[in-house]
């Protein structure tokens, strides 16, 4: 497959995770990309710091609470179809 000519057509589907333990980090990504295109995600183990700061640093983002919940786990789900598995 030819790498695409359409710069914005690649960031519609790219994806970014949350594990960067960084506010301002994620608030660009959050901006850039959109709420859309990220992911829950700490590398762990082992994490940076306890798993509710990182949920905490989610829901201080400048989005609404739906936007959240997209990043919290609604992405991963349908992203990778787990609606649809046991």
């Amino acid at each position: 497959m030819r790498p695409s000519a359409d710069p914005a057509a690649a960031l519609r589907r790219m994806y970014v995770d949350t594990s960067p333990f960084s506010p301002a980090h994620l608030s660009l990504n959050a901006e850039v990309l959109g709420p859309e295109r990220m992911l829950f995600g700490t590398d762990s183990p082992p994490m940076a710091a306890p798993l509710e700061d990182f949920v905490h640093m989610v829901e201080k983002l400048p989005v609404d609470a739906a936007s959240q919940q997209l990043i919290l786990g609604g992405n991963a789900q349908a992203l990778f179809d787990l609606r649809s598995r046991p």
